[in-house]
């Protein structure tokens, strides 16, 4: 008896390891592969919805010189597609009204007009060609239909004081003597040395000072327009955000994200009704958090949009790029392999863009952007050599609408 029934246990055994095998084999036939036609290796066709108001355009790391260009390429497909003639960039405000002025036929070089944009990281053979080109379509595009180049951050005030106080000089100069003496202690040469305390401060003047331009708003229109007013004006709060931005390292990111929300929403309601398009990291342009304990810019304009804004971002396999010392930079390399990144491989160009509701519903793709994985998410520092340190968890569908995605990025060019 003992005997039949380990002969019958055996069997049991040998039963559920069958059905275990042939579970798995068919599992495995059952999940096919992504259609890569339905992944589109032309960037220069990149279109959205007539219905969408703003496109945000992620980067998975600064330095990359890939990404650079697809400021370029993305952009330029939404000119030719979808009629947008707005270029905004996580850039200072103020800094990069003179950029616009430079596309718009002003004095320097296509480099001297990427240093001015107020972050190292643009200093760039990429950024430089990108502003040369806008400068170049402006030339012959008809009046109302040529391009602009604007700055959604605020963490600078030289250029945005300029601006404010060569207007006011002319056109409220006793506005002008006062605020250009209160505020003076806030100047790009000692940002990060200026104290709390002076930051808290300079909330409570660049405030009145918001009133006491409100007060000349007919001296200044008179003088110079309706349109130089609102910029004027602008630059009078990116001062006061300015303060508020630098005054904690507790509430940094929070505060910074909300500000520039709060810029791009201001571009939509002083623009002309075309597409507007923003870039800056992934972590900024993503559509849900990737870091849990503030709001970001997209979610931010999610909430106010919702599908009018569309959301894309980037990652690749392997990533070189330049990680920003306190004097240079330095080339640097992490590697970071997941669903989205291993297709790219496969194409012949290394890298492809795909949007997610097209690709919804199919074999093969549903899996790939509905499963959680880790993306590539570095900034201009050092980097610690641990995944967890250099990746975000995110579901691809939920965070973006779509993805440009290569199997390795190399270094920006430095100017």
């Amino acid at each position: 008896m003992k005997e039949i029934n380990r002969i019958i246990r055996k069997k049991r055994i040998h039963i559920l390891l069958a059905a275990a095998l042939l579970g798995a084999l068919l599992s495995g036939c059952g999940k096919s592969a992504p259609d890569m036609t339905l992944a589109q290796t032309d960037v220069t066709a990149i279109s959205v919805p007539e219905s969408v108001q703003v496109v945000g355009l992620g980067e998975a790391s600064h330095g990359v010189k890939e990404y650079q260009q697809m400021k370029e390429e993305v952009f330029r497909a939404l000119v030719q597609n979808n009629g947008c003639r707005t270029f905004i960039i996580e850039g200072d405000f103020g800094s990069a009204l003179k950029v616009d002025a430079y596309i718009h036929g002003g004095e320097g070089t296509p480099r001297e007009a990427a240093a001015l944009i107020g972050f190292r990281i643009y200093r760039t053979e990429e950024m430089a060609h990108l502003l040369e080109w806008m400068r170049s379509y402006n030339e012959t595009a008809p009046q109302g239909e040529d391009l602009h180049f604007y700055g959604m951050d605020m963490q600078w005030a030289d250029n945005g004081k300029e601006y404010l106080f060569g207007i006011l000089e002319q056109a409220a100069p006793r506005i002008s003597a006062e605020y250009e003496e209160k505020l003076a202690f806030l100047n790009d040469g000692d940002m990060y040395e200026i104290s709390q305390e002076a930051f808290e401060q300079g909330m409570g003047d660049a405030q009145q000072l918001l009133k006491d331009v409100d007060g000349a708003q007919k001296l200044i229109e008179e003088a110079f327009g309706e349109e130089t007013f609102a910029f004027a004006r602008e630059c009078a709060y990116s001062l006061y955000a300015c303060c508020d931005i630098r005054r904690s390292d507790s509430t940094y990111n929070e505060t910074r994200d909300s500000y520039m929300a709060k810029k791009v929403k201001w571009f939509l309601s002083h623009g002309d009704g075309s597409l507007l398009f923003i870039n800056g990291h992934n972590g900024h342009i993503g559509k849900v958090n990737t870091q849990p304990w503030y709001d970001c810019l997209g979610k931010l304009l999610t909430q106010e949009l919702g599908d009018r804004y569309f959301a894309i971002g980037t990652d690749a396999r392997v990533t070189v790029f330049n990680s920003q010392t306190q004097d240079s930079y330095v080339k640097s390399q992490v590697e970071n392999k997941n669903a989205l990144n291993a297709l790219a491989g496969e194409l012949e160009g290394k890298r492809y863009y795909v949007d997610f509701a097209a690709v919804a519903g199919q074999d093969g793709w549903s899996g790939v952007i509905t499963e959680e994985q880790r993306i590539t998410s570095l900034n201009v520092g050092g980097i610690i050599p641990l995944k967890i340190f250099y990746t975000s968890k995110i579901v691809p569908n939920e965070t973006f609408d779509g993805m440009i995605v290569f199997e390795e990025v190399s270094p920006s060019t430095m100017d």
